[in-house]
């Protein structure tokens, strides 16, 4: 048997079209990432409270709180082509503007935030939307390594762009900033409308944007894997945000540092994203995702505490270039986790909440360690997320992801349910099983249903409710409501994988024949017919 080709980080980059997109992922976040240090180091100069400098961050981040649930839902069927490239325009037009007010200094505090904030949108919609295309321009041997790939690029501008913005701000001022901004921009916009396939992301839309996200949360709600996951990207978030809102108070405060040195600093984290994405390929290998994302946290606390307690320049650069590759390594590891263990058809969803609740916590974050250095100090705040970042990297290592066993991304390759009239295909559907239970393993079947009720509510149901049947010990009756006919045919078919299968195999143990399925069409009201017209 021939063995699969061995994977590593430069295969990816021998596939063009992946590597074009690179590129334009490169310079969005490049050109975004100057813009937010302009505005930044702009108001840090102007003498504003560590709360309003932090609140950049919160605008940049916000965007992701408020758009990635229905970006993720929109991005499964609206085209990628179509929301990249509208996504490129849009940052275009904003920094053209942004220009033009700051030549004829119109660009007050207020118009500065709106620039943020807009940019943020943009960030937003690259983000999301570029994963959701991610695996359409790899192979799914490629996305072990892709993900990692990933965020050193986006990271990287973390390099590039403080360090370009600095050296621009400090020699042509922040019009000339602004403008170059607007050419990168540009060149994101061609490469949008010509590298990205015209039909990729357009699949036929079965559901509306808000079924859609109620459809994702309703997964969420029932499967405990995505909830720990979320749960330890907020523990990792939240402390994590202090550095992103702080760094300009601490370079300007503690460090005396000069405008392109700022710069300097800010990329410093752009260097360690990079160079700790290779570094760390090995050691990622030979960990799990638990340990090699507390190692990560364990490394970031330890810069914040030596940031706080160190006012030398050199010193400083170099834990943030740690920080850098401590940053990517633990984001990337969320992403990697969910690309490698999350079904097809609720991925781009989930990666979109993955980055909601992140950014939320980013957002969030911001705003409380700013107005924690106003009241007790920007010392004593920085201490107290080293504190905090210290118990997520404990936690992970207590009570970390979940093993992926339960949750897989492989199909079962079931047939499915035979089909419906197609007059009854868009009404409202009750499938009723009736089990007949062996009667020494009816303590084994109910606690086994609560596992099905789970099963059946993530892949699409939306009411569950298990009965037995008054004259008889061994008779139950399991009821599952669906919106339609497509969510329970979806369910039973492309969104059924092989743990979701096992799940109901696992049943057969307990009963005495086969389960009798009868499926129940609710008739529509003369009041729906009427709505739907």
């Amino acid at each position: 048997m021939t063995r699969p080709p061995t994977v590593t980080l430069l295969t990816p980059l021998r596939v063009h079209r992946l590597r074009m997109m690179l590129g334009f992922e490169l310079g969005a976040a490049i050109g975004i990432w100057i813009l937010v240090l302009a505005v930044q180091w702009t108001m840090t100069q102007a003498g504003e409270s560590a709360f309003a400098v932090s609140a950049v961050q919160f605008a940049a981040s916000l965007p992701f709180f408020l758009l990635s649930l229905p970006l993720g839902a929109v991005a499964e069927h609206a085209g990628h082509r179509t929301l990249l490239t509208g996504t490129a325009i849009g940052l275009l037009i904003t920094s053209a503007v942004l220009t033009a007010l700051q030549a004829l200094d119109l660009a007050t505090t207020p118009v500065l935030m709106a620039a943020v904030f807009l940019s943020g949108c943009g960030l937003a919609s690259v983000a999301i939307v570029w994963q959701s295309l991610l695996p359409t321009l790899a192979t799914r041997e490629m996305m072990t390594v892709v993900p990692a790939i990933d965020g050193a690029i986006f990271n990287g501008a973390r390099a590039i762009g403080p360090v370009l913005g600095g050296a621009l701000l400090a020699a042509w001022g922040a019009t000339s900033t602004f403008g170059l901004v607007t050419v990168v921009f540009a060149i994101c916009v061609v490469l949008a409308a010509s590298q990205i396939p015209p039909r990729s992301g357009r699949v036929p839309r079965t559901e509306s944007v808000l079924e859609s996200v109620a459809t994702s949360l309703r997964f969420i709600r029932h499967s405990r894997w995505t909830r720990r996951l979320l749960f330890r990207v907020v523990m990792f978030g939240l402390p994590a945000s202090c550095l992103w809102a702080l760094l300009p108070v601490v370079a300007y405060e503690m460090l005396h540092v000069t405008t392109f040195e700022f710069g300097v600093l800010s990329g410093a984290i752009g260097v360690g994203a990079v160079a700790g994405t290779i570094a760390s390929m090995p050691l990622r290998s030979r960990l799990s995702w638990n340990v090699f994302a507390a190692l990560g946290s364990a490394a970031y606390a330890l810069v914040l505490l030596g940031i706080a307690v160190v006012a030398w320049m050199p010193v400083v650069v170099a834990l943030l270039v740690i920080v850098g590759a401590a940053w990517v390594g633990v984001q990337s590891t969320w992403m990697i986790a969910t690309h490698a263990v999350m079904p097809p058809w609720i991925k781009a969803r989930v990666i979109a909440v993955v980055m909601l609740t992140f950014q939320g916590s980013q957002a969030v974050g911001a705003l409380l360690w700013g107005f924690l250095a106003d009241t007790m100090g920007l010392v004593s705040a920085v201490v107290v997320s080293a504190i905090a970042m210290s118990v997520s990297s404990i936690g992970l290592l207590r009570r970390g992801i979940l093993p992926s066993d339960s949750i897989a991304p492989d199909p079962s390759g079931a047939a499915g349910p035979p089909e419906l009239e197609p007059h009854h295909r868009g009404a409202t559907i009750v499938v009723e099983t009736t089990y007949a239970v062996l009667p020494q393993r009816a303590d084994h079947f109910v606690h086994a249903m609560t596992r099905l009720r789970s099963s059946r509510l993530r892949l699409g149901a939306s009411r569950w409710a298990l009965t037995r049947v008054s004259d008889s010990a061994s008779t139950y009756v399991e009821s599952c409501t669906f919106r339609n006919w497509a969510e329970y045919s979806a369910q039973e078919t492309v969104r059924l994988t092989v743990p979701e299968r096992l799940v109901r195999t696992d049943l057969a143990l307990d009963l005495a024949e086969e389960p009798r399925v009868r499926v129940l069409v609710r008739p529509r009201t003369p009041a729906d017919r009427t709505e739907s017209t």
